[in-house]
């Protein structure tokens, strides 16, 4: 067994003398002419998937039981109206936590000053 194991994770393993392949594949379709999309898969997942449905509708949408793009603009519109309320609503929840945290830490100091002028007198 180890000896099957040594064999295939040989590096040399296949045609040793090929090149290897150092570069993208997307390179590959960009040097035959062929239109590519690229897409950063960090981003928001609703507007990965609105630029890949624009970038394949580009030339002519199919209408293969598909939501029509009016539908769809509403769902997208909806979607960033609830995001924008959502961040408006945790910005005034956050604002309020600090009011709170700073009229506490009034009251304590208020407190504290008040102790010593009663030690003072």
């Amino acid at each position: 067994m180890s000896l099957f194991r040594r064999a295939n994770n040989d590096p040399n393993l296949g045609l040793p003398t090929a090149q290897k392949h150092t570069l993208p594949m997307i390179r590959f379709f960009q040097e035959n002419k062929t239109e590519v999309f690229e897409l950063d898969r960090d981003g928001d997942v609703f507007e990965m998937f609105e630029s890949m449905r624009v970038y394949i509708e580009r030339n002519k949408r199919s209408y293969n039981y598909l939501q029509t793009v009016h539908s769809l603009n509403l769902k997208r519109e909806d979607d960033l109206l609830q995001r924008e309320a959502a961040t408006a609503q945790a910005k005034d929840s956050e604002r309020a936590r600090m009011l709170e945290i700073e009229r506490h830490e009034r009251d304590t100091l208020v407190e504290l000053q008040n102790s010593r002028l009663e030690l003072l007198n």
